[in-house]
């Protein structure tokens, strides 16, 4: 765990399971049936999980994995994308890892939780769910109705999340949602990784803090304008890049994705993302 405050506002970076992915999921490539065939795989790939102590409530954002996710037949319900996922996911996670019981080292009972916020719906982003059954689940609207890549089968019966639709102007994203009243943590579209991929903004006096999802993989792929294979739109994901560069240009601020193992570190010490063009 990492911890860093921004203000009177603290952020905690968990590591809930690692990943590995396919050499043409990370990098950029021409999509899913190269990835598909492809045999090299990546090294083991953080999943951070984002716990936010805001004075109007706990905010976690994403919930990592869980580890029924190593069992063989986890998936097997998801038919075509069950299978998929089988083939260009590999996981490393224990119980003792799941954001619940992590989250005990804070003192914090998952049933405290105010707020989940999903940047999307992919299942290293939403088998933790089962911790939350007592949260306000915010999930895009469009990607809850156009879901890509997402196993259904494995959220909680019980999920039934608000739908975004965002109610605030914005500079750079075009619109944004508040989950704060004091407007501190917005919510903003980040689209092309998934129909409606959302990040998270925690907006500070001096700096912000950008949790990215899966935008791209690395902070180094943000400064080199590199679309990841997998995404379901690279064109509208190069343009969400291109934003978000503006955005760290125009306010100091740490950009986190969630599959990058320098993230954590760069929470930690305010290591600002500097774009040069």
């Amino acid at each position: 765990m990492i911890t860093t405050v921004i203000d009177d506002i603290t952020i905690h970076a968990f590591t809930c399971g690692q990943v590995k992915v396919k050499q043409s999921h990370r990098n950029p490539s021409p999509g899913a049936p190269v990835i598909l065939l492809d045999p090299f795989w990546t090294d083991w790939l953080p999943i951070w999980v984002w716990v936010i102590e805001h004075p109007e409530g706990i905010i976690v954002v994403d919930t990592g994995e869980n580890e029924q996710v190593t069992n063989d037949t986890y998936l097997r319900c998801g038919g075509v994308n069950g299978w998929i996922n089988r083939k260009i996911l590999r996981f490393d996670i224990q119980a003792s890892l799941e954001i619940g019981n992590q989250l005990k080292a804070l003192r914090i009972k998952p049933d405290a939780v105010r707020w989940v916020v999903l940047t999307h719906l992919h299942i290293d982003h939403t088998d933790g769910l089962k911790h939350f059954p007592r949260a306000e689940i915010l999930v895009a609207k469009t990607e809850f109705k156009q879901p890509y890549g997402s196993v259904p089968c494995t959220f909680p019966q019980w999920f039934n999340p608000r739908l975004i639709d965002y109610n605030q102007s914005n500079r750079h994203f075009g619109k944004a949602y508040p989950v704060t009243t004091d407007g501190r943590v917005i919510i903003v579209p980040t689209n092309g990784h998934s129909h409606g991929h959302q990040s998270v903004i925690v907006r500070g006096s001096t700096l912000d803090v950008f949790l990215a999802g899966d935008t791209t993989f690395t902070e180094q792929q943000l400064h080199h304008r590199q679309v990841a294979g997998i995404c379901l739109d690279k064109t509208m994901d190069s343009r969400t890049i291109d934003t978000i560069r503006q955005y760290c240009q125009d306010r100091p601020a740490i950009y986190l994705p969630t599959h990058d193992r320098a993230s954590a570190d760069r929470l930690k010490s305010h290591q600002l993302t500097r774009i040069v063009n």
